[in-house]
């Protein structure tokens, strides 16, 4: 097995389930499974962690966003709808549609893939560095940081969580 730094002209990719490029993002740990340059920025895949309550503001992203749950539960906003995923399920968001997502278990776990693979560089410029996988150990939220890496990479953010009512503790962007 190897890690997330694959040449993009490797034939095939392969990532043990503890490896792979590990990201504090605002409270969530992100892993790199497949970054969008092994693809040649067809896609990119990550695994993100995030505990109860974490959630992202109202944003549009520039590729397409597939959600699959590993374990727990999840609260899309997409497009002024909310919809429930728990582990087995998945949900596509076009491009430059708005949503978010809102962590309701106790924590989740899932994967985010998209098409093209340029998002993996999103949470790494808007991120840092995961030296320790306990969330004990997981920086503080930096939105300036998010909001920077936002505009380089196409993210627009157009207000906070629209989860009304519901307990969100973190807010990513």
């Amino acid at each position: 097995m190897s890690d997330s730094a694959v040449p993009a002209m490797s034939p095939y990719h392969a990532v043990a389930s503890s490896s792979g490029e590990a990201i504090w993002f605002n409270g969530a740990l992100v892993t790199v499974k497949v970054s969008g340059e092994w693809s040649g920025d067809a896609f990119s895949l990550v695994e993100v962690v995030s505990p109860r309550g974490r959630a992202t503001g109202l944003h549009t992203d520039p590729s397409h966003e597939t959600f699959y749950v590993l374990e727990g539960e999840l609260l899309l906003h997409v497009d002024g709808e909310e919809q429930h995923l728990g582990a087995g399920e998945t949900m596509s968001v076009r491009h430059g549609v708005p949503h978010a997502f809102l962590v309701v278990s106790e924590l989740a776990r899932f994967l985010v893939l998209n098409t093209p693979g340029t998002h993996d560089r999103f949470f790494r410029d808007g991120g840092e560095p995961a030296t320790d996988r306990d969330f004990a150990a997981a920086p503080p939220p930096d939105h300036e940081r998010t909001l920077a890496a936002a505009r380089e990479h196409g993210v627009v953010f157009l207000g906070p969580p629209p989860f009304a009512g519901l307990s969100v503790t973190q807010v990513s962007g």
